[in-house]
């Protein structure tokens, strides 16, 4: 009798077991999934920016080179999983239509680049860069990318007081003007851990992010003389170096 029951729990034993080794090697495959799709996606921004940079300073060719290879892992990536989106993914609305969507945008930017129309092949790349930042989010996920975003939204706010150029002799204007100054540099600051973790080196990333925090002091200087003109310098100033660092780090 007690052989037959420690032979019963030994069998049952080897049932729990071997569910519990399937459950795990399922979560690890889907974890796998939502990682090799993550780092595709990754990476396509990375060309992305590679394009796009080398189709603003006129460079074809290389423009040309990393599109394809942004076309070709984008293909694998959706012969991949359209039909079996990673588990991060699923519940994102859409998704076998977004990266059709994205490799249709390419082919577009390609058959433009090869007609000799970079600047139609700029335009049509572009939305790229926002899309992605989006399916990232929607995923939960946040970044370098997502936080250069931000940081160029809050300076966006800033920027429409060169539009509407403040009176600096009013205590509320004065006092508008830094608090502006105040959310950019903070929005800013926020992407420098994001930074030392996703940049191989972030020397490049400091040269174009610390002028930035040098042009927001000098923001101060000119509340506090009551220079316009000087706010104004600044402020285009700003917008200068944030673009670039949005293109050389952003989505």
């Amino acid at each position: 009798m007690v052989r037959a029951v420690t032979a019963h729990f030994r069998s049952a034993f080897l049932v729990i077991l071997l569910a519990v080794a399937t459950f795990v090697a399922a979560s690890g495959s889907v974890r796998a999934s939502s990682g090799s799709f993550v780092s595709k996606l990754t990476e396509a921004q990375a060309l992305f920016r590679a394009t796009t940079t080398s189709l603003r300073a006129g460079r074809a060719e290389e423009a040309d080179a990393s599109l394809k290879r942004l076309t070709a892992l984008w293909t694998d990536a959706t012969t991949a999983y359209r039909a079996d989106p990673p588990a991060l993914f699923a519940r994102v609305n859409m998704f076998p239509e977004m990266l059709d969507g994205s490799g249709a945008r390419l082919k577009r930017a390609a058959d433009a680049l090869a007609e000799k129309r970079p600047d139609a092949a700029l335009e049509e790349l572009l939305p790229l860069r926002r899309e992605w930042i989006l399916l990232r989010r929607s995923a939960g996920l946040y970044g370098l990318v997502e936080c250069l975003d931000e940081s160029s939204d809050a300076l966006d706010a800033f920027m429409a007081l060169k539009r509407s150029p403040p009176d600096l002799t009013r205590a509320e204007a004065r006092g508008d003007v830094l608090a502006k100054a105040a959310v950019y540099r903070w929005a800013l600051k926020r992407c420098d851990s994001y930074a030392a973790t996703e940049v191989v080196t972030d020397a490049e990333y400091r040269r174009l992010a610390d002028p930035i925090v040098a042009g927001l002091d000098v923001v101060a200087t000119a509340v506090r003389l009551r220079d316009a003109a000087l706010l104004d310098r600044i402020l285009a100033d700003l917008k200068t170096f944030d673009t670039q660092l949005s293109q050389r780090f952003g989505g």
